[in-house]
């Protein structure tokens, strides 16, 4: 081969490489949900109750209408109104509901685990359910119910939002409980890879058998077995006579989002930091959305009152914006932003606001939606985030080629002269299991190629790390990486980070609200990747990534238990269900399978895999033994063969 034909095909792979390399970082689906085994280990007795109605020891049943919008519940669904707690009530992952609050369904069991502990994308079976307490349709004040009654459900729901993705295998439904008993699919919806806008559903009543005093309605999902997945919302279900069927409105306004960050540029800094330019770092204004559910505008009028200490900073009365929110639909609200830079240097710093809505002389049907408190904090570091990972973040490992070098730099415009003491992480416990991979923390002043800079400045770096998954005070939080000395740094842009030896996904926390800043669905300016030397800003996930540096005099950070302290590895036994190969995760001295009676059906010594020829279909216990005896036990389902 000539030199000048050499160099042309060393350049045409050289270009190929990179194409391949645009677009590897990605977004993956997290395997549970800290907030509720957070909520778990801080309720360690807590039992989810369903408030029955009795009558001299004789079951009652509701009666109509029925209504909930989920904005006065907490994790966990109303138990005076549903019987069981399988769906997860939050505002991180819908985009834009009807109300503050949904009613999210997923792969996770009401412990905010994995069903039957499986990840595997080819086992499909029933996902959450919500259903209802029984309500009394076959009579109201002692008349009797008839068909002519128009007695309909209603609720609005959307896929995917701010979750992972659907697709047409994935399905949505509700069904009614006749008087036998049966249960009745009335409508479904198969899942889709995008997410829309809510959508609202309308199910009349039309046959007899659902009128008894015992009437149920339930909603459900048929799902791939994928964890933190596939996610449906749900949101203002209603129930009653003497509607109509095209009828799609409703009376009430509400608030929809979480008020944004006081701050122009991050969830919560320094408070020393934010003093050295308090206009500069100030947002311009009170950002909140709040919606319309009406057919007509609304001129809603808006009050805040912040405190801090107990003491109030700031309050208005009900002042009315300029432009209304029109029928049917959601607009962003603002209110004039205040002065908060007179409050004791001594933090952390918490400042309480409480924003509520109202229409001046009008009452709509439903107050309890018209008002949220939420907290602005300030501490020693800097975030982007909310503290609340929606999915994992880190370089694609199934792009190729995946035997590269990859790095992940996030950059913060430190305001003032300080001590960097450490970096803290939010790792997630995924789909894929990285925590027997490596990686270390980087530090830069300077990225090549970035704001014309002609190389990078590397200014820390760590020894070889593994992912910690981190318990502080009984709740899944950050991992703190402590400097062996601390940097001063001089006001001005730093990046943190980490470099990796090959292309896999670290999983790092990735809050898809981007810290509730005023617009939060963008690609993030100060977040880049790097392959082949190469700095990029393109082809991102829309979110931040849950990564601070922490900044002053050194302290304890996330007073934690670190889960791997005594066990470095968490093993993962997939895929699970299996058919006929399983993976253990890395090399085990002995693995044990045994079937659900206890005795031992295969032994392996000295493997990461076994083949399961010659076992029946059904439920066995994996127990794996590693080097220094410590042992672990899983559930292994074989099915299919």
């Amino acid at each position: 081969m000539s030199p000048i034909i050499s160099r042309l095909v060393h350049t045409l792979l050289l270009v190929f490489l990179v194409h391949t390399a645009l677009g590897q970082v990605s977004t993956y689906p997290i395997e549970d949900n800290a907030r509720i085994q957070n909520f778990k280990l801080n309720n360690p007795n807590y039992i989810f109750n369903p408030i029955s109605k009795t009558k001299f020891g004789t079951r009652d049943t509701l009666t109509l209408p029925f209504f909930d919008d989920f904005s006065e519940s907490i994790l966990y669904p109303d138990s005076s109104k549903w019987l069981n707690n399988e769906v997860y009530i939050n505002n991180q992952f819908p985009i834009e509901p009807p109300t503050f609050n949904v009613a999210t369904f997923d792969g996770l069991d009401s412990q905010g685990r994995p069903y039957d502990e499986t990840i595997n994308k080819d086992f499909k079976s029933s996902g959450d359910s919500l259903i209802s307490q029984p309500i009394n349709l076959e009579d109201s004040v002692g008349t009797i119910y008839e068909i002519g009654d128009s007695i309909m459900l209603s609720f609005f729901y959307q896929p995917n939002g701010y979750g992972y993705h659907l697709n047409a295998e994935d399905s949505l439904r509700v069904l009614f409980k006749a008087k036998n008993g049966l249960w009745i699919q009335v409508w479904s919806r198969a899942g889709q890879d995008t997410s829309t806008d809510f959508q609202h559903v309308v199910l009349p009543i039309l046959d007899s058998n659902f009128l008894h005093k015992g009437f149920q309605f339930a909603f459900t999902t048929f799902t791939r077995r994928v964890g933190n997945a596939n996610h449906w919302h749900v949101d203002y279900v209603y129930m009653d006579s003497k509607r109509g069927s095209n009828v799609d409105y409703y009376n009430d306004y509400a608030v929809q989002t979480t008020p944004a960050s006081l701050l122009k540029k991050y969830s919560s800094m320094p408070y020393l930091h934010y003093l050295e330019n308090p206009v500069g770092n100030r947002a311009d204004a009170v950002y909140f959305r709040a919606s319309n559910l009406f057919n007509t505008g609304k001129n809603i009028e808006i009050r805040h009152e912040v405190y801090h200490d107990a003491k109030l900073l700031a309050s208005t009365n009900f002042a009315t914006n300029s432009n209304n929110i029109l029928a049917q639909s959601s607009a962003e609200r603002t209110l004039p932003i205040y002065n908060f830079s007179n409050i004791s240097t001594i933090d952390p710093i918490v400042i309480n606001r409480e924003i509520s809505i109202r229409e001046n002389g009008i009452i709509n049907d439903y107050t309890k939606n018209d008002a949220i408190m939420v907290n602005q904090v300030f501490h020693d570091f800097y975030a982007y985030d909310d503290g609340s990972a929606e999915r994992g973040f880190g370089f694609d490992q199934n792009t190729s080629p995946n035997n590269i070098e990859g790095q992940i730099a996030y950059g913060f415009e430190i305001s003032k002269k300080d001590t960097l003491y450490a970096l803290a992480t939010y790792f997630n416990e995924a789909v894929y299991d990285v925590s027997f991979n490596t990686f270390k923390y980087r530090i830069w002043k300077e990225l090549s190629g970035v704001n014309g800079a002609s190389s990078d400045e590397i200014i820390f770096e760590s020894e070889l790390e593994s992912p910690e998954y981190n318990i502080a005070n009984g709740e899944r939080t950050f991992s703190s990486h402590y400097l062996d000395s601390v940097i001063v740094l001089e006001p001005g842009k730093y990046y943190i980070g980490w470099w990796q030896q090959t292309i896999y996904n670290l999983n790092v926390g990735w809050d898809m609200n981007y810290g509730n800043i005023q617009t939060s669905s963008k690609v993030h300016p100060d977040l880049y990747y790097n392959t082949f030397g190469i700095w990029r800003n393109t082809d991102l996930p829309k979110g931040a990534l849950m990564m601070r540096p922490h900044l002053g005099s050194r302290r304890e950070l996330y007073a934690n238990v670190k889960e791997k302290n005594t066990n470095p590895y968490k093993p993962k036994v997939y895929p699970n269900p299996a058919s006929d190969k399983v993976n253990f995760g890395k090399k085990w001295s002995q693995i044990n399978i045994k079937s659900s009676n206890g005795q031992i059906v295969k032994q392996l010594e000295n493997t990461y895999e076994a083949y399961l020829e010659g076992l029946n279909n059904g439920l066995y216990f994996v127990t794996m033994i590693d080097e220094g005896g410590m042992y672990f036990t899983s559930k292994l389902i074989i099915i299919a063969k």
